[in-house]
């Protein structure tokens, strides 16, 4: 098939979400044996990879719209913009519940992310005169609740040099905290055993920063996938995650953390447009389960090591966009 891909320039950077997505998808179907393009009118396909208000909807051409979301609510004008794709795409079930629930009339269909091979399986152990290494990944996106996962490790471990937390952050981070003194600071320049990273990492320094730490904490108000659990399941880490708009729910296991859809503190940044409902994180829980991981650390190490085969077949990136694909080849072949 001749496929145009159609995606703002700014989501073509692999260091963003999307631009992460869009290169597998390219490189899936490319792998298959199709022809991808960008934004080309001529094509008689084209999939919209990108929030609705971006689709180009080139008259005479077959338009799918696929659209990653994370809240109960989407713009009415979004709904009109999808009404007009002859199908509209979703990143997981609950996503296309969320479209359908918005009025969404058109085929809907779920397209899952997939991951890649190099996210390799690794055994965590502890060892001795070593600190246990909590990971988050995330910031400065609000939703994926940095602050909290901050505030929850001071409260619990302070300055213990026994726990370290390390913040990947992209570029900058919004994480704020009080010192002893009351002034008003930067975590890492507070709180010795707090790391902040902020420089842009390849795929391999990524994998290599998953392997060397202990438990991943991500406790987010909600995903349009949700790489970053799924990236360190897939390594085997243990992982203190939300699920319920988890397309691999059935992965997060014994960590998994609760939350509830509410309109309360919706962590938004400016100009944001998630409307409705939100996962919002159990607190108390989060606290909890990060006790838990460490005192129950290597059943758990075990226990994640022991599925990471699995993950790896059911979300192979091949795998998944044959699928989505294969009802339109004898249409656009």
């Amino acid at each position: 098939m001749n496929i145009s891909l159609s995606i703002p320039r700014p989501g073509l950077n692999p260091a963003t979400g999307f631009g992460y997505a869009a290169q597998n998808i390219v490189r899936s179907l490319q792998s298959l044996g199709h022809i991808v393009t960008w934004t080309n009118a001529n094509t008689p396909l084209q999939l919209n990879f990108t929030q609705p208000h971006h689709y180009k909807l080139h008259r005479g051409q077959y338009q799918i719209g696929y659209t990653p979301w994370e809240s109960t609510g989407i713009r009415p004008e979004w709904t009109e913009r999808m009404n007009l794709c002859d199908e509209v795409w979703a990143t997981s079930d609950w996503n296309a519940e969320v479209f359908k629930s918005n009025g969404v009339t058109v085929p809907i269909k779920t397209y899952t992310h997939g991951i890649e091979k190099i996210w390799t399986a690794h055994k965590r152990e502890l060892k001795e005169g070593r600190p246990f290494k909590f990971l988050h990944v995330g910031e400065p996106a609000p939703r994926k609740s940095g602050q909290l996962v901050v505030d929850t490790f001071i409260k619990m471990f302070g300055d213990n040099p026994d726990y370290q937390l390390t913040i990947k952050s992209h570029h900058s981070h919004t994480i704020r905290v009080y010192d002893k003194y009351g002034n008003f600071g930067l975590p890492e320049n507070i709180y010795n055993n707090i790391k902040v990273i902020k420089d842009e990492y390849s795929a391999e320094q990524l994998v290599s920063l998953y392997h060397s730490h202990h438990v991943l904490i991500y406790p987010s108000w909600g995903e349009g996938f949700g790489f970053i659990p799924l990236q360190a399941l897939a390594t085997g880490m243990p992982t203190i995650t939300t699920y319920d708009w988890a397309q691999y729910k059935k992965y997060i296991g014994p960590l998994k953390l609760k939350s509830k859809l509410s309109d309360e503190e919706l962590p938004k940044a400016v100009g944001d447009p998630h409307l409705g409902l939100m996962f919002k994180p159990d607190g108390k829980h989060l606290e909890e389960l990060m006790y838990d991981s460490i005192v129950n650390f290597k059943a758990y190490s075990g226990y994640y090591f022991a599925q990471s085969t699995k993950i790896h077949e059911e979300y192979d990136w091949i795998k998944l966009t044959k699928n989505a694909f294969s009802h339109l080849e004898e249409r656009f072949s």
